[in-house]
Protein backbone atom coordinates (compact mmCIF):
# COMPACT_ATOMS: atom_id res chain seq x y z
CA UNK A 1 0.00 0.00 0.00
CA UNK A 2 2.92 2.12 0.95
CA UNK A 3 4.52 1.57 -2.19
CA UNK A 4 1.83 2.40 -4.30
CA UNK A 5 1.18 5.45 -2.84
CA UNK A 6 4.68 6.86 -3.27
CA UNK A 7 4.45 5.95 -6.71
CA UNK A 8 1.57 7.83 -7.31
CA UNK A 9 3.24 10.53 -5.43
CA UNK A 10 6.39 10.40 -7.53
CA UNK A 11 4.72 10.07 -11.21
CA UNK A 12 2.58 13.59 -10.32
CA UNK A 13 6.17 15.45 -9.66
CA UNK A 14 7.99 15.74 -12.45
CA UNK A 15 11.07 17.67 -12.28
CA UNK A 16 9.85 19.78 -9.55
CA UNK A 17 6.57 20.53 -11.13
CA UNK A 18 3.36 19.28 -11.03
CA UNK A 19 1.52 16.88 -13.42
CA UNK A 20 -2.36 18.31 -12.87
CA UNK A 21 -5.59 18.95 -14.41
CA UNK A 22 -5.56 22.07 -13.07
CA UNK A 23 -4.31 24.75 -11.01
CA UNK A 24 -6.43 24.07 -7.71
CA UNK A 25 -5.70 20.15 -8.06
CA UNK A 26 -1.92 21.06 -8.48
CA UNK A 27 -2.04 23.56 -5.37
CA UNK A 28 -4.14 20.87 -3.39
CA UNK A 29 -1.15 18.48 -3.84
CA UNK A 30 1.60 20.75 -2.95
CA UNK A 31 -0.29 21.77 -0.39
CA UNK A 32 -0.90 18.56 1.11
CA UNK A 33 2.26 17.22 0.42
CA UNK A 34 4.50 20.53 1.82
CA UNK A 35 2.44 22.92 3.48
CA UNK A 36 2.55 26.32 3.10
CA UNK A 37 5.78 28.44 2.31
CA UNK A 38 6.52 25.87 0.03
CA UNK A 39 7.31 27.09 -3.59
CA UNK A 40 6.13 24.98 -7.01
CA UNK A 41 6.18 25.43 -10.50
CA UNK A 42 2.54 24.84 -13.03
CA UNK A 43 2.78 25.33 -16.39
CA UNK A 44 6.29 27.12 -15.86
CA UNK A 45 5.15 29.55 -13.65
CA UNK A 46 6.34 29.56 -10.17
CA UNK A 47 3.78 29.63 -7.03
CA UNK A 48 3.73 29.42 -3.31
CA UNK A 49 1.42 27.43 -1.15
CA UNK A 50 0.20 29.94 0.64
CA UNK A 51 -3.72 31.04 0.87
CA UNK A 52 -3.68 35.03 -0.14
CA UNK A 53 -5.23 35.17 3.21
CA UNK A 54 -2.00 33.72 5.09
CA UNK A 55 -0.39 36.33 2.32
CA UNK A 56 -2.26 38.84 3.24
CA UNK A 57 -1.80 38.19 7.13
CA UNK A 58 1.73 38.42 6.42
CA UNK A 59 1.84 42.09 6.02
CA UNK A 60 3.29 44.43 8.73
CA UNK A 61 0.90 44.19 12.39
CA UNK A 62 -0.20 47.62 12.69
CA UNK A 63 -3.87 48.96 12.81
CA UNK A 64 -4.35 50.10 9.51
CA UNK A 65 -3.26 46.49 8.01
CA UNK A 66 -5.53 44.88 10.62
CA UNK A 67 -8.79 46.87 10.08
CA UNK A 68 -8.24 46.36 5.95
CA UNK A 69 -7.78 42.41 7.02
CA UNK A 70 -11.22 42.78 9.05
CA UNK A 71 -12.90 44.66 6.42
CA UNK A 72 -11.84 41.78 3.79
CA UNK A 73 -13.01 39.06 6.32
CA UNK A 74 -16.14 40.93 7.04
CA UNK A 75 -16.48 41.54 2.94
CA UNK A 76 -16.16 37.68 2.86
CA UNK A 77 -18.43 35.88 5.49
CA UNK A 78 -20.88 38.74 3.99
CA UNK A 79 -20.77 37.17 0.68
CA UNK A 80 -20.88 33.39 2.42
CA UNK A 81 -23.80 34.77 4.01
CA UNK A 82 -25.74 35.73 0.49
CA UNK A 83 -25.32 32.21 -0.62
CA UNK A 84 -26.49 31.18 2.94
CA UNK A 85 -23.30 29.19 3.67
CA UNK A 86 -21.56 31.24 6.21
CA UNK A 87 -20.37 28.99 8.82
CA UNK A 88 -20.75 29.55 12.42
CA UNK A 89 -17.16 29.23 13.54
CA UNK A 90 -16.63 32.34 11.26
CA UNK A 91 -18.67 34.62 13.23
CA UNK A 92 -16.72 33.60 16.28
CA UNK A 93 -13.75 34.24 14.65
CA UNK A 94 -14.59 37.52 13.70
CA UNK A 95 -15.66 38.50 16.81
CA UNK A 96 -12.60 37.74 18.38
CA UNK A 97 -10.48 39.79 15.65
CA UNK A 98 -13.23 42.62 16.54
CA UNK A 99 -12.00 42.23 20.34
CA UNK A 100 -7.76 41.35 19.47
CA UNK A 101 -8.11 45.12 17.26
CA UNK A 102 -9.78 46.75 19.88
CA UNK A 103 -7.00 45.55 22.30
CA UNK A 104 -4.14 46.70 20.05
CA UNK A 105 -3.15 43.07 19.70
CA UNK A 106 -2.43 43.78 16.11
CA UNK A 107 -1.30 40.54 14.53
CA UNK A 108 -3.80 38.40 16.32
CA UNK A 109 -6.55 40.34 15.06
CA UNK A 110 -4.82 39.74 11.59
CA UNK A 111 -4.61 35.99 11.81
CA UNK A 112 -8.18 35.73 12.90
CA UNK A 113 -9.30 38.19 10.62
CA UNK A 114 -7.47 35.66 7.57
CA UNK A 115 -8.97 32.66 9.47
CA UNK A 116 -12.71 34.21 9.28
CA UNK A 117 -11.76 35.11 5.40
CA UNK A 118 -10.45 31.59 4.59
CA UNK A 119 -12.93 30.27 5.97
CA UNK A 120 -15.79 33.20 4.32
CA UNK A 121 -13.84 31.65 0.99
CA UNK A 122 -14.55 28.37 1.64
CA UNK A 123 -18.06 28.04 2.37
CA UNK A 124 -18.63 30.27 -0.71
CA UNK A 125 -16.53 27.67 -2.68
CA UNK A 126 -18.91 24.45 -1.08
CA UNK A 127 -22.22 26.49 -2.07
CA UNK A 128 -20.97 26.42 -5.66
CA UNK A 129 -19.94 22.93 -5.43
CA UNK A 130 -23.46 22.06 -4.02
CA UNK A 131 -25.07 23.55 -6.40
CA UNK A 132 -22.73 22.05 -9.43
CA UNK A 133 -23.63 18.44 -7.58
CA UNK A 134 -27.46 19.14 -6.95
CA UNK A 135 -27.48 19.57 -11.03
CA UNK A 136 -25.33 15.99 -11.47
CA UNK A 137 -27.72 14.27 -8.93
CA UNK A 138 -30.88 15.08 -11.26
CA UNK A 139 -31.42 12.18 -13.85
CA UNK A 140 -31.76 13.41 -17.40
Amino acid sequence: MNKTISLVAALMMVSGSVAAQTFDEAFNAQRGMNGKGHSFTFEGKSYTTDHPEEVAAAAPANAANAKQLLADAKAQYAKALEVDFGWTLTKGLLSSANKALDAGEFRKSMELSARAQYHSRMGVAQYHQSQQEWLMAVPN
